[in-house]
């Protein structure tokens, strides 16, 4: 379980791990762990009537892997897929055809003629590659593209393989840059996907990914063979790990760290329940309840033998939409009660209004779960539920949330409220519940009722190290929160200019607690009931009475 990209550091039950790096070759040659997804691929090339397609998912989600995979399958690299499905269990002949791979995302620039030249050192390159052509004219990228798609029919033969990845990387980014030249390089994008519908009779093979789905390219409108397998419910485990793979490729893992740590755990079902919670939960298609966890969160947890919890998606690099979305919409209100989408919302949803603050509430909704801060939580016929995936982002989001209304960081707080939550010091907890509430500027104070104050407790509780359920049902009504920390089960009750007593007694009067006794005798936790009040005006904690059960 090694952070080597190389993977010098072996471990007796596991491949070295790199979360790093998207090329097959790179993997197989270096002998890295490689979870197999080349039945998916086969299923993509072998298709008869279809062989144009495109799929979105989020970031880290092997998308550039899988076009690598791809690009070596069609470029006739059998020995690469000993052992794998495509080479084991299809008859696949592996026929080498020219192919023409390009990687958007080199093509962020900060003004038109580099975005165009950068397109013209993109298709040269190819050029080179595929078929060892160096003296293409250069012109604009719609006719360098034409040019070579003739150029390499008439010298191969065959039909040309044009894999794009991450193809709306460049007017994502321009659009949330506010950069001028938005209009003119969408215009330049639509005639070279023009080419591309108009060469069919050229192109074995074309795949395509990004992270949306943009309406406002003409490439979904006027490409009426493009096939999106987004949604499809065979392709639906295709981009991240489903449980199978996990226990399959990481169950040597888990069993050498339960081995070097016993005790932490009193099964491997439950370790493999706590990895489940944090970092599963993704699913891609209506029709389908598969789920999956993110690979490179997953990655990097089995990276070493102590596997920690924590949120890698973070450090892998926040979402640009989502941090934009959060400056411009108040999304702390819209994620409280998350409604059903129409699938329309997902094929409509223009990015291009984001700049001008024009999205809509299911807009937002649509370029969230295309960030990969929701996901599908159930599905109906013509609608959709979103929801967060897992705990990595649940606290993901609501960090970059509340980081947007404060006015300074969380520094050491959620350190300090663990350490005196563990200790359930009652004067200790309210003193930093304050530090926190005085963190926040004035003008976020204008709504004052108690889901104002919840909300903030509740994101507050998320960024601990804990489980936080926020309206947590009993048999006799909701408790506002409960955090499960440590040896501590803490059941809140929250108040708005109201007493402390009030909100403690109500929790005894509900038998809020009364779902977690048995879990509190069996894994001997104490349950500590807390009744917490606060002032609209003064804008703090104003009473907290807690007893122990």
């Amino acid at each position: 379980m090694s952070s080597n990209a190389g993977g010098n550091n072996y471990t007796d039950s596991m491949k070295a791990i790199s979360t790093d790096r998207f090329s097959l070759e790179y993997f197989i040659t270096n002998d890295l762990l490689y979870v197999d997804k080349t039945m998916y691929a086969y299923e993509l090339i072998s298709s008869a009537d279809k062989n144009f397609f495109f799929v979105s998912r989020p970031r880290r989600f092997g998308k550039s892997l899988f076009c690598s995979t791809l690009h070596a399958i069609f470029e006739g690299k059998r020995d690469l897929f000993k052992g794998l499905y495509i080479a084991e269990k299809t008859d696949y002949s592996f026929e080498k055809h020219p192919v023409l791979h390009f990687n958007f995302a080199n093509l962020s620039k900060l003004s038109a003629e580099d975005f165009i030249g950068g397109m013209q050192e993109l298709i040269a390159d190819e050029a080179k590659k595929a078929a060892g052509i160096t003296d293409l004219k250069e012109e604009s990228p719609a006719r360098m593209l034409r040019a070579l798609l003739s150029e390499i029919g008439e010298r191969t033969g065959k039909g040309t393989v044009i894999i794009i990845d991450e193809y709306d990387d460049p007017i994502t980014k321009a659009i949330l840059g506010r950069f001028s030249y938005t209009e003119e390089m969408r215009l330049v994008l639509n005639d070279f996907f023009s080419v591309i519908k108009n060469s069919s009779e050229y192109i074995r093979f074309f795949f395509m990914t990004g992270c949306v789905r943009l309406s406002n390219l003409s490439i979904f409108s006027a490409m009426n063979n493009l096939y999106d397998i987004s949604m499809d419910r065979r392709f639906a485990g295709a981009f991240g790990y489903t449980e199978k793979e996990l226990e399959d490729n990481f169950g040597g893992g888990m069993d050498e760290y339960l081995e070097a740590n016993p005790g932490a755990y009193g099964s491997k079902d439950e370790f493999i329940g706590r990895i489940r919670d944090y970092y599963d939960g993704y699913r891609f298609s209506p029709d389908s309840e598969v789920k999956v966890y993110n690979p490179v969160s997953i990655g990097r947890f089995f990276d070493r033998l102590d596997c920690l919890f924590r949120n890698y998606w973070d450090l892998t690099g926040v979402s640009t939409m989502a941090v934009e979305l959060a400056r411009k919409y108040d999304l702390l209100s819209l994620v409280e009660k998350m409604p059903s989408l129409d699938l329309e919302a997902f094929i409509s949803f223009d990015i291009s209004l984001l700049a001008e603050k024009k999205l809509k509430v299911n807009d937002i909704y649509a370029l969230l779960y295309y960030a990969g801060y929701l996901t599908i939580k159930k599905a109906g016929e013509t609608s959709i539920r979103l929801g967060y995936p897992n705990r990595e982002i649940s606290i993901s989001f609501t960090r970059a949330l509340i980081k947007q209304y404060m006015e300074q960081g969380f520094g050491s707080l959620t350190d300090d409220l663990g350490e005196a939550m563990d200790r359930c010091d009652v004067d200790a907890m309210a003193a930093i519940f304050n530090r926190y509430l005085a963190m926040f500027p004035c003008h976020f104070y204008e709504r004052k009722d108690e889901r104002l104050f919840h909300t903030m407790m509740h994101g507050l509780f998320v960024c601990m190290k804990g489980d936080a359920y926020p309206e947590d049902a009993g048999k006799l009504g909701r408790a506002d929160e409960v955090l499960i920390r440590g040896k501590h089960i803490y059941i809140f009750e929250l108040k708005v200019d109201g007493r402390a007593e009030e909100a403690l007694q109500q929790i005894k009067e509900r038998h809020y607690a009364d779902k977690y006794i048995h879990m509190a005798e069996e894994k001997g936790m104490e349950i500590i009931l807390a009744g917490l009040s606060f002032s609209s005006r003064e804008r703090c904690v104003s009473g907290f009475s807690q007893e122990k059960l």
